[in-house]
């Protein structure tokens, strides 16, 4: 691959644990990273929205979209509630990024910067030129692979065989603590005129979406820190809680689990998302797994009850089972894999489901049927 590689360009070196590798062309900043690598089936736009998911926190993301960085980069500009209107973070927060082709002269109208400024400007690397089919059929195949992603200075090669032996000795990120890094350190209040009420939003990861729909709606907001008690919560006085997307192992959110178990108890109208279905899942008594073909970009999600089939966004490396316990029913379902994607209570207002439905594409039925239960949850 390096002969496709002239004097000017950077070189770069994916090296996966088992082994394999590939050689392509850097792009970004000079760097080394190393830790899990997963994909994202998103088209060629969404990529900004992709990289500034909290979800992805420190993963390498492979995007199967053959062609990236076509619209470049636009301003940090912020709407009237204070939220940036294009980034779902502050920041982003992959820790690199692997593509098949960049896109060296982008062009759109809102366009502030390039993906490549962006990207050195955040101190992200990134590869291109390698085959992206073969490397996501390799991690749907075998499950999250973890790797070494380095780009070199111009002129510089990689030493093969020494990343060889460094690539082993990668340790599982799973065992971290993913979520205190990505949610907020104290209360925020986002506030709206004349509000129907007041929601509690437990940010494990939050995306800005989210929060602007709610916003839209006519609700305040009060986002809460991940390992915030439920003692502190009733002195807030929410007319409901949404517990939001986030990374990494949900069995490390023991703390979360059991804030999630006394909203169950207590009859507080809940929404959970992504991460939020499957600690609702946990404090339900059932079982959460690791998946081999991780659920990344658009899938085919069932509605149980209706029998009725969406296009929804996904983006969870986990999954819950053996959730039909203390009075919770599956609600929605992958049709491809039959795992789940919803729960609901039979008799409370809780419910939740592992896909987006902020940004589910195609399906703002959908969006709006879901937030639209929860408020009926709260008016009543």
């Amino acid at each position: 691959m390096f002969s496709m590689i002239n004097k000017k360009e950077k070189t770069a070196i994916l090296m996966l644990q088992d082994g394999t590798y590939f050689e392509g062309i850097g792009l970004g900043a000079i760097k080394k990273v190393c830790g899990e690598i997963t994909f994202s089936t998103i088209p060629g736009s969404g990529y900004i929205e992709v990289l500034t998911d909290s979800t992805f926190k420190d993963q390498i993301l492979v995007f199967t979209y053959p062609l990236i960085g076509n619209y470049g980069v636009p301003d940090k500009n912020i709407d009237q509630f204070g939220i940036p209107k294009h980034f779902e973070s502050d920041s982003i927060k992959l820790k690199g990024i692997i593509i098949n082709e960049y896109c060296k002269n982008p062009s759109h109208y809102e366009m502030v910067m390039t993906l490549e400024d962006w990207l050195i400007e955040e101190d992200i690397p990134g590869i291109q030129w390698i085959d992206t089919r073969m490397l996501t059929q390799k991690i749907v195949e075998k499950g999250t692979q973890l790797g070494i992603l380095q780009v070199f200075d111009i002129g510089d090669k990689p030493n093969i065989e020494q990343l060889k032996e460094e690539v082993k000795n990668i340790k599982d990120p799973s065992n971290k603590d993913l979520i205190k890094s990505v949610s907020t350190e104290k209360i925020k209040k986002f506030l709206v005129t004349n509000p129907k009420g007041t929601i509690a939003v437990l940010d494990l990861g939050v995306k800005n979406n989210i929060l602007r729909i709610l916003l839209n709606e006519g609700y305040d907001i009060i986002l809460i820190p991940n390992l915030y008690s439920y003692k502190n919560l009733t002195q807030l006085c929410p007319n409901g809680v949404i517990l939001t997307n986030g990374p990494g192992n949900p069995y490390l959110c023991k703390q979360t689990i059991e804030f999630v178990k006394d909203l169950i108890d207590n009859n507080i109208p809940t929404l959970g998302i992504g991460l939020g279905n499957m600690l609702i899942g946990l404090a339900a008594g059932g079982e959460c797994y690791k998946m081999v073909s991780e659920h990344r970009g658009g899938r085919t999600t069932v509605d149980k009850i209706s029998n009725y089939c969406y296009i929804t966004f996904q983006n969870h490396g986990y999954c819950i089972k053996n959730f039909e316990k203390n009075g919770f029913k599956e609600l929605y379902y992958d049709k491809d894999d039959k795992t789940n994607e919803g729960l609901f209570h039979e008799s409370k207002p809780i419910f939740s489901v592992a896909f987006n439905p902020e940004g589910s594409p195609g399906s703002l039925d959908l969006k709006d049927i879901i937030f639209s239960k929860f408020i009926k949850f709260m008016e009543e």
